[in-house]
């Protein structure tokens, strides 16, 4: 012990000790800090892809209906179009919509409605809802 000072006299190998805690310390904070923020992003990734696909099924549903509401023999598959938010018709729009309508094998006079809507999901990929109807057409 220091006689003047009142404190313990540090040996030559305890000098740089608590250096080394407080860089050990930050580098501990910041890959911390490093994982936090790549998982914010990729929950802010996983929001706007729920977004997009709710947009795109609200697209399919208003589509559906609206096909189920035609005269049987005006049911036809239609080519796919690109549209906007509110499912209208738009060349920069960033859904595309399609109709399929093919005859069902296991219902007489039916036909098998696909409304396909491809969507935006980040990262540069498509994602599609599907939605699937059987409509009963008669003797035609």
């Amino acid at each position: 012990m220091d006689s003047l000072t009142g404190r313990a006299q540090l040996s030559r190998t305890d000098a740089g000790v608590g250096l080394v805690s407080v860089l050990v310390a930050i580098v501990l904070i910041a890959i911390g800090i490093v994982a936090l923020s790549s998982s914010s992003a990729f929950m802010a990734s996983l929001q706007t892809d729920a977004s997009e696909r709710s947009t795109a099924a609200a697209i399919a549903i208003a589509h559906m209906e609206t096909a189920k509401m035609r005269k049987a023999a005006e049911l036809v598959s239609e080519d796919p179009v690109t549209v906007n938010e509110a499912g209208v018709a738009d060349a920069s729009g960033a859904f595309t919509r399609s109709l399929t309508v093919e005859p069902e094998a296991t219902v007489a006079g039916a036909v098998r409605v696909t409304v396909e809507v491809d969507y935006p999901a980040g990262l540069g990929r498509t994602r599609t809802v599907r939605l699937v109807t059987i409509i009963y057409q008669g003797g035609l």
